[in-house]
């Protein structure tokens, strides 16, 4: 039983990957509300995981719209999975964030909160 579970697990798995591999290099539209892929190896791995969470959502509940998660969820177990995908769906975006909060030091910032440089 143990081994049926993981190999369904993984087919689950590789099949969000084939999932979102396809939205990136079609560039649909809801793939832009994930943000752009950082360049640091664990933390593209990290949104990639991310992003998977979210393209089986979409692949389990016939999402094709441009919206990441569709229309608000109507059972009880989509509401479950609705918020575990609008958890990922928030953790990709502050990934991207932090990249490029690290390129831009002051992006977001007033002139008053920067400290002159002499």
């Amino acid at each position: 039983m143990r081994q049926v579970l993981t190999e369904r697990r993984d087919l689950s798995e590789a099949r969000a990957d084939a999932i979102l591999d396809q939205a990136l290099t079609e560039h649909q539209s809801w793939t832009t509300a994930l943000g752009t892929p950082p360049s640091d190896e664990r933390a593209a791995a990290a949104w990639r995981r991310l992003g998977c969470i979210i393209a089986a959502y979409r692949d389990r509940y016939n999402i094709t719209g441009p919206v990441p998660l569709g229309a608000p969820a109507e059972s009880t177990a989509q509401k479950i999975d609705a918020a575990r995908a609008r958890t990922a769906l928030d953790q990709a975006r502050r990934i991207t964030d932090a990249k490029r909060d690290e390129l831009e030091p002051t992006r977001g910032r007033t002139k008053q909160q920067i400290a002159p440089t002499l």
